[in-house]
């Protein structure tokens, strides 16, 4: 029997469909994504949401993800204030006051008027230049206005609630919180307001993110080194596990999630952070009341306390509400 020839083998079709616009290169990122490394020059006080989805699925989850938390945190928290603040001095010479500049032509011009004789010829050579430093004023004054203008849209879009921030990685989608709302405290409320909804509205709700699965909220960003890991749990621990009791029922977990990055172990990361755990916190990996999620992703690393972990589905919204 003749084998069949690499001719007579039927072609394969090697067009793929892409699902969404890649967000890891081009001019989506450079457009609509902060720097990863923003999330480290202020990393004491950075929190944030991140958001897992399919690969080649990312911008669809960006847009959904920043449209459900502008709707729900009016819902959810009506009275949240914004935390971010801009400098507010003068940056530029071009900036000082109009009416400054006024006055001192107007002085200058009174001066010129007591020390020239009161010459027509001089007069008329006054208000010629009267009229062009008048024509010179109202372009300064059309330039300050556009300057103005222009830079209350930028503050407009630094002002914003939430700011999407590249998370280097595929699949993740990650937002800075800008308000004074814990991103633990709005991720639970958000998952029991769903999943309380009736079945027809939840399911239109849901509908609306469907690209998106798990939702973890990180209220601790740090660097990803062993040294800056440990100096940020002394934070968490000062604010979970510190209390006057001798003894307590609550258990603990340590869940550690590595992506792109090859710098830093499981390992290390967790002889980093469990002898800082008070030793009245007992383990318990199957059934935890609270879960010591620490993700790191690129040179960012996301430290959160959740509880009721896996009842909650791993933070799975989709999973939870159904």
């Amino acid at each position: 029997m003749k084998r069949p020839t690499e001719e007579d083998k039927p072609k394969a079709n090697k067009k793929q469909k892409n699902d969404t616009i890649p967000i890891l290169r081009g001019r989506f990122k450079q457009r609509w994504l902060t720097k990863h490394s923003h999330l480290l020059k202020k990393s004491d006080d950075v929190t944030g949401l991140m958001v897992s989805c399919s690969v080649n699925a990312e911008t669809r989850a960006l847009g959904q993800v920043s449209t459900c938390l502008e709707h729900y945190i009016n819902v959810l928290f009506p009275d949240h204030e914004s935390t971010w603040t801009r400098f507010e001095g003068k940056l530029d010479i071009d900036e000082i006051d109009i009416e400054e500049i006024e006055q001192v032509e107007k002085v200058e011009d009174t001066e010129k008027v007591e020390e020239v004789e009161k010459v027509e010829e001089v007069e008329k050579v006054e208000e010629e230049e009267k009229v062009e430093e008048e024509e010179k004023i109202e372009q300064e004054e059309t330039e300050k206005i556009d300057k103005e203008e222009k830079k209350q849209t930028e503050i407009e879009r630094k002002e914003k609630k939430f700011q999407a921030i590249d998370a280097a990685c595929g699949g993740l989608v990650f937002y800075r919180f800008r308000i004074n709302v814990k991103p633990t405290e709005f991720i639970i409320k958000l998952m029991d307001y769903m999943k309380s909804l009736p079945d027809k509205e939840r399911e239109q709700e849901l509908s609306k993110i469907r690209h998106c699965s798990r939702w973890i909220p990180l209220d601790y960003i740090c660097p990803a080194t062993t040294e800056r890991i440990g100096a940020c749990f002394e934070r968490v621990r000062a604010d979970y596990f510190e209390n006057d009791q001798e003894s307590t029922e609550d258990t603990v977990a340590i869940i550690i999630e590595n992506r792109n990055n090859i710098m830093i172990t499981k390992a290390e990361i967790i002889q980093t952070i469990a002898p800082l755990i008070p030793p009245k916190y007992k383990v318990n990996l199957s059934k935890p009341t609270y879960v010591i999620l620490v993700t790191v992703f690129k040179s960012a690393c996301g430290i959160a306390v959740l509880k009721d972990y896996y009842e909650r589905k791993k933070y799975n919204l989709i999973s939870y509400c159904h």
